[in-house]
């Protein structure tokens, strides 16, 4: 059998490898939360906000930023209709209601002018993604939200170093948050992060971090409901080591894209998904839509590439079917991106070669 080609997988240096072993070593007693400072010092600085959270996954972040700006039922938050599920379950957790809304056949983010079209009075705020790594129209958002007066979270979770007009994303709305997933572009496993400007939103964020605990009339003493969110510091060396090597990774990302845009810019039939003007992307997953024109189904596709030992992935299937939301709404790009979409190997141990040895299985396909 071919060498298996990845999907997605880290790039782990000696730099790693002497964090974490410093975490064993010395993450614990009176510096056992040392490498979670660093981590969000280092994030904050990076992505040049005041604020930041540690967290043990992507999810739990956008939980904290659904229950900060303090959503509750019969809230209504307008989403797209394409991402991972994560997305939407921290809506729904606290008691808030999902507005699926299209996407942009361009980018595969949020289409603004959906936005505008899914507002009523109980909208309360947008969620958008920054899917795959490109920068969603961030000066549009941000306007539709002035003018309505809602909050913007942004889930920034495969999007560390991506930027729109210069400005990191993650940075634009009320909240930010971030993935440190193995699939991610900087890894720690499992592990993400809560960013924020707003003073009140990261108090409040913090607190039902941490079990809600205050202390105020006893120790363990908690005021409200809490949860138990809170990175852990072995984890947080990892993810260190990582965010400090950010542009580099991203660069490679970069690269990665470059070896398939070489090859498959210009074949009729498919259409790559590139940033957009103003906009870098870190291109976390290189992405292609089959058009019409090209007869073979996407999943025949994915089925050969496994034969060959090519770990691609289909694209996501719209959330607004789930059988936890059942509803039938119209959203053709979303439809049409979920069957004909796929997101191309790009694990940090790619080499061009591999990234021709995909191409040459894709273009026989298609022919």
């Amino acid at each position: 059998m071919n060498k298996k080609i990845s999907f997605a997988g880290p790039s782990i240096t000696q730099k790693e490898i002497d964090y974490v072993i410093d975490g064993v070593k010395n993450g614990f007693y009176e510096t056992f939360d040392m490498h979670i400072k660093k981590l969000e010092k280092t994030v904050c600085d990076y992505l040049d906000v005041k604020y930041g959270i540690a967290v043990h996954c992507c999810t739990l972040a956008l939980h904290l930023a659904c229950a900060s700006i303090g959503l509750k039922k019969d809230d209504e938050v307008i989403c797209p209709d394409f991402s991972c599920i994560p997305t939407v379950y921290p809506i729904v957790y606290t008691g808030a209601t999902p507005i699926f809304v299209d996407i942009d056949p361009d980018s595969w983010c949020i289409d603004p002018n959906m936005i505008k079209k899914a507002i009523t009075k109980k909208t309360k705020a947008i969620m958008l993604v920054h899917t795959f790594g490109h920068p969603a129209e961030m000066d549009k958002i941000m306007q539709i939200a002035k003018d309505h007066d809602l909050y913007v979270i942004e889930d920034a979770a495969p999007a560390l170093g991506s930027t729109f007009k210069n400005q990191k994303t993650g940075t634009f709305g009320d909240v930010g948050c971030f993935s440190f997933h193995g699939a991610k572009v900087a890894v720690s496993g499992e592990g993400g992060i809560f960013v924020t400007n707003n003073e009140e939103i990261f108090k409040k964020a913090r607190l039902l971090a941490t079990m809600g605990r205050t202390d105020s009339k006893a120790v363990f003493w908690s005021d409200l409901l809490g949860y138990q969110y809170t990175i852990a510091n072995l984890t947080a060396a990892l993810a260190l080591a990582q965010v400090e090597r950010i542009e580099e990774l991203v660069a490679k990302k970069r690269k990665i894209f470059s070896w398939y845009e070489k090859r498959l810019k210009n074949i009729t039939g498919i259409k790559m998904i590139k940033e957009k003007k103003n906009c870098r992307s870190n291109y976390a997953y290189p992405s292609i839509l089959l058009k019409d024109e090209i007869k073979i189904e996407r999943d025949e596709i994915l089925r050969i590439f496994k034969e060959q030992n090519i770990h691609a992935r289909p694209t996501f299937p719209r959330m607004s079917r789930f059988p936890f939301f059942n509803i039938s709404i119209n959203n053709p790009i979303a439809e049409n991106v979920f069957r004909r979409g796929i997101s191309l190997p790009s694990a940090f141990n790619l080499t061009e070669e591999d990234a021709n040895f995909v191409c040459d299985i894709l273009l026989n396909l298609i022919e």
